[in-house]
């Protein structure tokens, strides 16, 4: 005749199973919580790589979420493991997932990831306001349009105060020199446009006259006014990297 268990023995086999779940438990909860990051940060490279196509193609983003990404960048449009709509934060060039806390305002454990480059001078054209065909100030000023990889926190003033500080120019490719040498630092002459493009008029009286399609332009070391605009922490401007002067 079969005996089964006793009401202690059921009960220590209860005990026993609990304790095995409350020591795996833990893990269980790790291994699920690295899922979850691991699934976001999956998330946050798809994103940004289609936010990076839409730039390309259609100009800057300006939307706070994903939505219009939906259809021709994004299969659909994503949700955190934690329950929450990715962010984009335009103004720093950044995908944001509110992470754990589910708190975009609590930032400890906030995930992000960037769609945007590094701050960084990535193209210099010249601009023959007077159609002469030449580099000069007849009647009316050339123009050099400086165009950045991402938006600028600085003001216009702050530029012109720290043009010396901020860039250099080398019309030889070897021997640099600031460039107030060539472009008007007096007076309301820097202008930017949409914080990523910045406009100086050539100087009038300048002996030092680049030539186009080879001299270049680079933002100076150790300058402290080209910065992103990211709110803590902001990135400095690369600096050091010659950009050749082009015409538009």
């Amino acid at each position: 005749m079969r005996r089964g268990f006793t009401l202690i023995e059921l009960l220590v086999v209860i005990t026993i199973l609990a304790i095995l779940a409350g020591a795996a438990m833990p893990y269980v909860q790790s291994y699920v919580e690295e899922s979850r990051l691991a699934k976001a940060k999956a998330d946050l490279e798809e994103i940004a790589r289609a936010l990076t196509v839409y730039e390309t193609r259609e100009g800057e983003y300006t939307q706070g979420d994903v939505a219009i990404l939906t259809g021709r960048y994004l299969n659909k449009s994503p949700i955190d493991p934690w329950g929450k709509a990715y962010r984009v934060a335009t103004d720093e060039g950044i995908v944001v997932s509110c992470g754990p806390d589910r708190s975009y305002d609590a930032k400890d454990d906030n995930l992000f990831y960037p769609y945007q480059p590094p701050l960084a001078l990535v193209q210099v054209k010249w601009v023959d306001k007077n159609n002469s065909g030449a580099v000069d100030t007849q009647n009316v000023s050339d123009e050099l349009h400086l165009t950045f990889s991402r938006k600028l926190s600085c003001s216009t003033t702050d530029i012109l105060n720290n043009l010396a500080t901020c860039f250099a120019i080398s019309t030889d490719g070897v021997t640099k020199a600031d460039i107030p040498a060539v472009v008007d630092n007096s007076g309301n002459v820097v202008r930017m446009v949409a914080s990523r493009n910045v406009i100086l008029n050539v100087k009038k009286d300048s002996n030092n006259v680049f030539l186009v399609g080879s001299s270049t332009i680079e933002v100076k070391q150790g300058h402290a006014t080209l910065k992103d605009l990211k709110k803590e922490d902001p990135n400095y401007c690369i600096s050091d990297q010659p950009v050749v002067i082009l015409p538009q």
